[in-house]
């Protein structure tokens, strides 16, 4: 009956999204359902939904995606992104570079759909590198996303961090080598055979200043970063910081040149920042979690699975692959994999090896789903088709799933040994 009660569960959240039903209510639905259908009654799914709301971590997560959607709405409105962007190009003397770093920059801003933001400057920079058009769409894509295996910004990272109990840090260093690797693939794959177009001379003193002016412009990005990476405060605090920034260089922008000045409060345009269906989503998603976390029939099917041989990367494969690539988001991987798998670990090493696995499975399932919506909007853009795109992928995304696969082998032999010397 479980079995059929996931299945069930997840075929509705594909329905209903596809339906254009937002994400979170999707799941909060199909999450009491999955409870009814395994004998829970309305007044236990009405106690787990008020503890969900009430939980700590479930408020700390919606309020710290809430607040880098409002961070990414004031640099756009006040083309501090922009201006960054074109800064950048000046400092690194180089299209190439640039075109790499830009959608990654951007992407540092999670917004739904949002590699859109970063189509016209890779557009701009293709043209000057004479770059395809089905190469222009993969670079967006790639570079842009590439970065959200190690980003402590990132929804997926702040729940994976959240829901395993991982240290950030334990979590980004087990991804770096497979993200590096991802950028280094992309990079060989779509812009090394580019000819690198001829970059206009400038002066020392324009140089400093290009580098200032990229500095100021970035400081949003890296005060929230710095605050959330190095000091001991939460992240909502540091993203304050950073939305804070923000609104002052706007007000030194506006006193300087009033095209700046977007006729707005900063309080109204923080109120237009706020992207509730992303916040949804987040209670969705952890609602959601606990249900699946109090069902112990998934964990004794699961184990009787692995009892009759199934390998557990088998299994988290066919999984996040069904999960991800239907619903074209990595968060309800995690959310549903998360708590059936990582009790299985002896160790918290083992449990972030498994972490490891299932974040970079997930994402890589989102990242080619035919209903991700930046692939749908990117394709849209540049006027590529999805088989041409895929052609791209053809090599990129089964060798940086085999990187993964051999950190991940490499790292079980280290702790199996470690484990077998500790025993003697």
């Amino acid at each position: 009956m479980v079995v059929f009660s996931l299945a069930l569960s997840l075929t509705v959240i594909l329905f209903l999204v596809n339906k254009k039903v937002n994400m979170g209510y999707s799941m909060l639905i199909a999450a009491a359902l999955l409870a009814l259908l395994n004998g829970r009654s309305i007044q236990y799914i009405s106690r787990v939904f008020l503890g969900t709301m009430l939980n700590e971590s479930t408020i700390t997560l919606a309020l710290t995606v809430a607040l880098i959607s409002i961070l990414a709405h004031l640099m756009d409105k006040y083309l501090i992104l922009d201006r960054m962007i074109t800064a950048l190009e000046t400092v690194l003397r180089s299209a190439k570079f640039t075109i790499l770093l830009a959608p990654s920059i951007m992407g540092t801003l999670i917004v739904y759909g949002g590699a859109l933001m970063s189509c016209p400057v890779v557009g701009r920079l293709g043209d000057r590198l004479s770059i395809t058009k089905d190469d222009k769409a993969a670079i967006n894509l790639l570079f842009r996303h590439g970065l959200y295996l190690i980003f402590p910004l990132s929804p997926a990272m702040i729940l994976a961090t959240e829901l395993g109990g991982f240290g950030q840090w334990d979590l980004i260093k087990m991804h770096l080598p497979v993200s590096i690797i991802m950028y280094v693939l992309g990079y060989f794959f779509f812009v090394r055979n580019y000819k690198e177009p001829e970059i206009k001379e400038i002066d020392k003193g324009a140089y400093i200043g290009a580098l200032m002016e990229f500095g100021l412009y970035a400081l949003p990005i890296l005060i929230s970063l710095v605050g959330a990476l190095i000091l001991p405060i939460p992240f909502y605090i540091s993203l304050l910081m950073g939305i804070g920034v923000t609104i002052a260089i706007n007000t030194l922008d506006k006193k300087k040149d009033r095209k700046y000045d977007i006729g707005e409060n900063p309080l109204k345009t923080i109120y237009k920042g706020i992207k509730l269906p992303l916040v949804i989503a987040i209670l969705g998603i952890m609602f959601y979690r606990n249900i699946v976390t109090d069902l112990d029939e998934i964990y004794v099917f699961v184990g009787s699975l692995l009892d009759r041989g199934m390998p557990l990367e088998l299994l988290i494969f066919i999984a996040s692959g069904i999960i991800c690539l239907s619903l074209a988001s990595p968060q309800p991987g995690i959310a549903i994999l998360f708590p059936i798998i990582l009790p299985l670990a002896p160790t918290y090493e083992m449990s972030l090896l498994y972490g490891m696995f299932i974040f970079t499975t997930s994402f890589l399932f989102y990242y080619i789903s035919p209903l991700h919506l930046c692939q749908v909007l990117t394709l849209e853009y540049f006027g590529v088709g999805l088989k041409k795109l895929y052609r791209n992928y053809m090599y990129l995304i089964p060798l940086t799933f085999l990187s993964m696969v051999v950190i991940y082998m490499v790292n079980i032999l280290y702790t199996k040994e470690i484990m077998t010397f500790l025993r003697f």
